[in-house]
């Protein structure tokens, strides 16, 4: 996936979460509409953090010349932060 579509997926989850602020803001009684809206923004995060990590493996991993005791610490770090999202 190529940064251009990585940055596409984050302006989308900004124009949702804009549109909650909105919401909010006018006072807005529709809570199921803030309801879908959040968890779409949620569900966009997730997805989105899901390809940058594919991108970070393709890319700063598995092209480089990474010997294998730094690969797996990467990998471990890289698990690691997925999980705990």
């Amino acid at each position: 996936m190529e940064s251009k579509e990585l940055i596409y997926r984050l302006n989308r989850i900004q124009g949702q979460i804009e549109a909650i602020k909105k919401n909010i803001a006018k006072g807005e009684t529709n809570c199921t509409q803030n309801i879908r809206l959040l968890k779409a923004t949620t569900n966009a995060l997730k997805k989105f953090g899901q390809a940058y990590v594919e991108q970070h493996l393709e890319n700063c991993l598995l092209t480089e010349n990474v010997d294998t005791k730094s690969l797996d610490k990467e990998l471990k770090t890289i698990l690691n932060s997925v999980f705990s999202m």
